[in-house]
This record gives structure tokens, sequence and C-alpha cells, in this order.
């Protein structure tokens, strides 16, 4: 096992402005291959998901550090130019593809490393855990949570990131050469494509975000819900604003601790500052913010007080609930479920990966015999419909 704690080549200094980034662009077309990328953000520390830095390497060009805070997305679009038709290489992409967007920096190819170890059932898919395994490489690590945010970047935060992309493209083809010898790598082409086509892109909003906060199934009536509601909405106002994560500004205990004291009637001022999230720091800052929600929630009509439950989206119950609105479906569900997870067993995959929930669900609700065509118009991939149709077909035949 070899042990690295610095980048193969001397860094250079962070591109920061137009002549460092020209230089980086005219090493990207001069060189070949695929391009190796990381990103950093200040998860924790922010609440907006940008990125902070951005790591590069490609065969003939170098490992490039890239401030891109200091540019926009036109400038920052022209990276994906100067590498022409090449793939990008990224371990998780589904984490770095939505900064990756925001910046302007959309590749038309990616080989996620991660995705690819998942594919082929390995054990442990973090990087380090890949290089070890596939390479013989120990990255020395040890600046995994900093803050990204912070200006200037420390020299020895600039060698952990460089780190990231040092190996990436011997691992991507390691790995390329194993999907092909399992007969996957037209399985890791779909997947990639679909993770692309997924995370390049705005999100979707998220129905009903604030039932997100921890122990909120611990606040037992509607107007506890309503009044929960009402302060993360003030909260998260507070935190886009001052771009800091939302517990910050207050934590999720105290708002659920609030929800569960309007049991039999909204608190009042006194009530609420007895919840120490509230009369502390940070919290106590904001008090006005929690009044103002605590008087929109007493001020609403019961008929628009939340559901105690989650409602269904996209028309599909949970399936526990199939027994008494669907007995049919819980059959299905019954009868299809485990042998999905055992064929997920034995072709070494995590069953999520072979059957995504939400589609399974969608077509056991709704389908007495899935076709293919089915289970691809419910968001699988071509490969998962060709597998889980032919064992649909065969647990639910007659």
């Amino acid at each position: 096992m070899s042990l690295v704690d610095e980048s193969r080549e001397p860094l250079r200094p962070v591109v920061e402005d137009e002549s460092g980034l020209s230089a980086c662009l005219d090493a990207l077309r001069r060189a070949e291959g695929p391009v190796a990328f990381d990103a950093e953000r200040a998860h924790g520390y922010r609440y907006w998901p940008r990125a902070y830095l951005f790591q590069l390497r490609r065969e003939g060009a170098g490992t490039w550090l890239i401030d891109p805070t200091r540019f926009d997305r036109e400038q920052l679009g022209r990276l994906v130019t100067a590498a022409g038709e090449a793939e990008w290489v990224i371990h998780a992409a589904s984490q770095d593809l939505p900064s990756m967007y925001e910046a302007g920096v959309v590749p038309a190819r990616i080989f996620d490393t991660e995705l690819a170890a998942r594919l082929m059932g390995k054990p442990g898919v973090s990087l380090g855990a890949l290089l070890s395994a596939e390479l013989g490489v120990e990255l020395r690590k040890a600046h995994s949570a900093v803050n990204w945010a912070t200006r200037p970047l420390k020299p020895s935060w600039l060698t952990y990131a460089a780190l990231d992309v040092d190996f990436l493209l011997e691992l991507r083809d390691v790995l390329d050469g194993q999907l092909r010898d399992m007969g996957r790598s037209d399985w890791a082409e779909q997947e990639f494509a679909w993770e692309l086509e997924q995370f390049a892109r705005t999100p979707d909003p998220r129905p009903e975000p604030w039932r997100r906060l921890s122990r909120v199934a611990s606040i037992r009536t509607t107007r506890g819900l309503a009044l929960a509601r009402e302060l993360w909405q003030e909260r998260d106002a507070i935190a886009q604003r001052r771009d800091r994560p939302p517990g910050h500004i207050l934590p999720d205990a105290a708002i659920v601790d609030a929800g569960m004291l309007a049991g039999s009637g909204f608190p009042d001022r006194g009530a609420l500052l007895g919840i120490p999230g509230f009369s502390r720091p940070p919290g106590s800052r904001y008090l006005q913010n929690w009044l103002n929600g605590l008087n929109r929630a007493s001020e609403l009509p019961e008929s628009r007080y939340p559901s105690k439950r989650p409602p269904s989206h996209g028309g599909v119950p949970s399936p526990k609930n199939w027994d008494q609105l669907r007995p049919e479906a819980a059959e299905r569900w019954a009868l299809a479920r485990p042998a999905l997870d055992d064929l997920a067993c034995e072709i070494g995959l995590q069953p999520s990966l072979l059957t995504p929930p939400a589609a399974l669900q969608r077509v056991l609700w709704a389908h007495e015999r899935p076709t293919e065509t089915v289970l691809e118009h419910a968001g699988m991939r071509p490969w998962q419909a060709e597998l889980v149709a032919a064992l649909l077909d065969e647990v639910l035949g007659d």
C-alpha cells in the first residue's frame, strides 16, 4: 500500500482571474482523454449548495484548481468547450452535478466511479476505499469538513483537494475494464446518462419540505403541525437570506417542541421562550420572526392546517396501507418485493439500485402484469426494466 499525502506534481496557483482561466483552457485543449473533476462545497457552513473550488485533471494538462466564485457561468462553461467531447470522470456525481450546473459546467458525458462500483456490488465505494482496493493507493485526507467558502484557502486544503482527482483517471480505467468483464458496461452507460439528466438541472421543488424536520412525527396534532410549518418557513427565509444552514439559525428540536406545545391551543410568547432554542442565541436573535410565525399559525382556519400524514404524491399511497385500499396490489407487493430483493442479492446489487422504490410502487399499485415498457415509463432504466419485468412475469404469473 502506497501512502500519498502530496500531489504528483507541484500545485499551480489557484485560477482566480481571466489570464489564469485562459491558461487552463489552453492546457485542456492541448490535452487528451477524459477529464477528472471534483467540486468542494461548504456543506454545514452555507445554505446554498454552490461550489467554492473546482479541481480538474487531464492527461497532458495536469491538475488545475479553480475558484468558481471569481467567474460567471459563461466563463466557466468554456471549460466544457475546451475539453471537447471528452468524458468527465466524477466520484459520486449526483452530489457535484447540481453545483456544476449552477456554475455553467455541464459535460455531455460522465463516468461516475462511485456508481460504477455500486453496479458491481463492491463493498466499499468511497473514493478512499476504491483507491485502496483497486490501485493500492491510500490518500492522507485531513480536511473533509472544512469551510471551503473561507478565503484565502490554506495550502494544506488545496493539497487535499488536488488529491481528489490525482488518481481518478486511473481508477476510471480499472472500473471500466471490470464493468466490461462483468457485462455491465451498458448498465453503467444508462445510469450515467440518467444521472446527468436528473442532476444537471434546476431541482424540482420538494413537496412540504418542512416535514423533514427531525422528530416531526412527535407532533400529534394538526394545530401543532401548522405552527411547525410556519416556524420552519420563517427559519428557512432567514437561512436563505444569510446563506447559513437552517440549524445554525434555530435547531429543529426547538420547532418540534413548539409544535408539541400546541396540543390544545397555541403557545403564547412566554411559553415559546420557555423552550431553550428560542430564548438563547442564536434563536433569540430572531424572536420577532418566531412571533410572526406564531401569529400566522394562530390566524389560520383549521381547514388550512396540514394533514397528520404527508399526502401521497403521484396518487400512490404507502404500501403498508394497500391491504385496506387495494388488496390485489398488496398481494402483488407481497409476492414481488422479496423476490426482487433475492434477485438483487443474487447479482450483488443493492435492491434500490435494481428497482427504484417509487417506480416499483407505481407499477405494482396500478398494473397486474407490468411490462418492460410500463416499467421504463415509471422511471426505470432499460437494464432495470428488462430484469424486473422478467421476474415479475414469473412471480405474478398464473
